[in-house]
């Protein structure tokens, strides 16, 4: 089988023992290397992160505390630029499982014949089996980022991307600790000019998500301030938060 030039990047706070065998199955089908950021997690999972450290192919970057989601991509993908530059890009998935393997490969899979623009892997949000607030959260997202910015997405919050190497600088150097920093990779993203790419996946929630660790009034709130303060900024415009640098 040939390898794909791609790193898969996955922020993962407790996760279950699945995401052992989901890592195999993604180094088994092609993909160069696998980058798992334990966020914080308890000590009760910490042989999870052991078992994922002994897999070839697989690096665990661990924060000795819960940082957020966009500082666990953030070193992620400097850890990344320092030693695996060469590659095609990263695609950052999930570490819940609800990214299928298929759908991970098939950006891979894209952004190796592309190396162009910002891929977005995005759900189906009408499926009856859809949580209410999920459903609510992105059409009301989606419905602003359309106004502000003029580019009407079907799913502004997928954690499904496929970012080439050529743009990370730039995502490093973005302020967003928790969920709304993948937002601001959007607003970012549009006012470089950078294309916004959607590839339709399979839509998956487990358990209603009920593990998700998305805080749908605080998460939701932080993600509609960046929304509105991010339009009043020039392109140019960067503040990374305090402790973030860029990569070197």
């Amino acid at each position: 089988m040939s390898k794909l030039e791609v790193a898969v990047i996955i922020p993962a706070l407790n996760p279950l023992e699945s995401l052992i065998n989901y890592t195999h199955e993604l180094l088994a089908n092609g993909i160069a290397h696998v980058i798992v950021v334990n966020d914080g997690s308890t000590a009760d999972v910490m042989n999870i992160f052991t078992a994922l450290s002994a897999l070839d192919h697989c690096t665990v970057i661990h924060h000795d505390k819960n940082k957020g989601k966009g500082t666990a991509l953030k070193t992620a993908f400097t850890y990344y630029i320092n030693h695996f530059h060469h590659l095609n890009g990263v695609v950052t998935a999930d570490a819940d499982s609800q990214h299928a393997i298929g759908d991970v490969l098939n950006l891979a899979t894209t952004l190796v014949e592309s190396e162009h623009g910002l891929l977005l892997g995005v759900r189906n949000f009408q499926l009856d089996y859809v949580p209410p607030k999920s459903k609510f959260g992105n059409t009301i997202t989606s419905l602003f980022f359309h106004l502000l910015y003029g580019k009407k997405l079907t799913d502004t919050q997928t954690g499904l991307r496929g970012i080439p190497t050529s743009e990370l600088d730039w995502m490093i150097a973005i302020k967003g600790e928790r969920y709304e920093y993948e937002i601001n990779m959007l607003i970012h993203a549009v006012k470089r000019s950078i294309p916004l790419i959607e590839l339709h996946i399979e839509t998956i929630y487990y358990e209603n998500n009920s593990r998700t660790y998305f805080k749908a009034i605080k998460d939701s709130s932080k993600i509609f301030t960046k929304l509105v303060a991010g339009s009043f900024r020039k392109s140019s415009y960067f503040e990374p938060a305090k402790g973030e640098h860029h990569a070197k």
